[in-house]
């Protein structure tokens, strides 16, 4: 099948979070947040006349408990972002628009040219996390997640163990979709820690942090039951820093390690990742401006393969390697508590030397995929 789509459209994005604090006799917090999204789906898929299946559908965004003491620290439990991820960064300015490169574009976007390897895109993985109170300008977190999933159950598709499950720690085909999206088997054993340094100098507010990511990766599988281990164990390390004055925000990261684009595990002999962004907004009142940009270098989609037969395991030796980059300005402007008018414009880049990026086999090679969004719109929080 094929279509062609126009360059215009209205989007709805609706999120419900429900939040539960309690304190003790003793001065013990606790509590519970549950964030409902509606996108379960990225699009409508009619099977029969009345069957369909909404690309509006609830399903849960994060959901966790917590228990926190002002001089030990947080406990939190659940599906949430971990220290690494999302938690405890510095440098990642996105204070204007919807985001600018980590926005709401991709939204809009509909071939793979859009998939980020933002600190969210790790994953809101069921975990146990430990965050420290603040000490001389000093803190730092750690959490431990068994798997990629979230939720309850087991993940397993008609009660069969499959590549699907939770708790697969050897899986056929892991080699060809590595973890194509969140929740697909890829890391076990993940283990994030990040430490932070936050204070002033003069007037400049500061933050610097560093961390890293280590895990296990899903092995393959032989028809016959061999396991083999093709995927690299995934281990991510990032440093950040911003500073803020006078209603400026300037920030920068630098992200690296032995992961792939969107943190899938690579394959042994695969070049590793290297990603590094900057951003920089000013906000004067009701009124925002910035932009920001990143740019980095991946092992890319055209691997190797694993024969599930035989277990051989060749290389391609013509890869290239890929790269992405984004740029983005915007700007949001306040018109009443929790009401904004936002606008922004986003350029996203992916370019694979020969290799065909969009999926179509009937129109050529493809191999560099360009995303340019402007986005007008408003949003409400309360």
């Amino acid at each position: 099948q094929s279509a062609r789509t126009g360059k215009h459209d209205f989007s709805t994005d609706a999120e419900v979070h429900v939040f539960v604090n309690g304190k003790t006799a003793n001065g013990l917090t606790y509590g519970a947040v549950v964030e409902i999204q509606f996108d379960v789906n990225e699009g409508t898929y009619r099977a029969a006349r009345r069957s369909l299946t909404s690309k509006t559908a609830a399903d849960i965004d994060e959901s966790y408990v917590f228990l926190a003491s002002p001089t030990l620290g947080q406990v939190r439990f659940g599906d949430e972002d971990g220290p690494f991820g999302g938690l405890m960064n510095s440098g990642f300015v996105t204070n204007f628009g919807s985001g600018g490169v980590y926005g709401d574009w991709q939204d809009f976007v509909i071939r793979p040219n859009r998939t980020t390897t933002s600190p969210g895109d790790v994953g809101d993985n069921s975990k146990i996390i430990y965050l420290s109170p603040q000490v001389f300008g000093f803190d730092f977190g750690g959490s431990f997640a068994f798997n990629e999933a979230s939720g309850e159950d087991t993940g397993c598709i008609s009660s069969f163990s499959g590549p699907y499950c939770d708790r697969a720690y050897a899986a056929q085909g892991v080699t060809g979709f590595g973890r194509a999206t969140e929740n697909l088997p890829g890391r076990r054993n993940e283990i994030q820690a990040m430490a932070r340094w936050r204070g002033n100098v003069g007037p400049v507010g500061l933050a610097v942090s560093g961390g890293t990511m280590q895990a296990q990766a899903v092995r393959d599988i032989t028809v016959q039951g061999t396991v083999v281990q093709t995927l690299r164990d995934p281990q991510v390390y990032q440093v950040g820093a911003q500073a803020t004055a006078y209603g400026f925000t300037v920030g920068g990261t630098f992200m690296w390690g032995n992961t792939n684009f969107f943190y899938i595990p690579t394959v042994r002999g695969d070049p590793e990742m290297e990603q590094w962004f900057g951003g920089a907004s000013y906000t004067a009142g009701p009124f925002t401006i910035g932009g920001n940009v990143f740019a980095g270098q991946y092992a890319g989609t055209a691997g190797r393969a694993f024969n599930v037969s035989t277990g051989a395991f060749p290389g391609n030796t013509s890869r290239q390697g890929q790269r992405r980059y984004a740029y983005a300005v915007g700007a949001n402007y306040r018109l009443a508590p929790g009401l904004d008018i936002v606008a922004e414009y986003v350029r996203h880049v992916i370019h694979e030397r020969g290799v065909d990026l969009d999926g179509q086999a009937t129109n050529g090679v493809n191999d560099k995929l360009r995303a340019n969004v402007f986005l007008v719109g408003t949003r409400l929080a309360f």
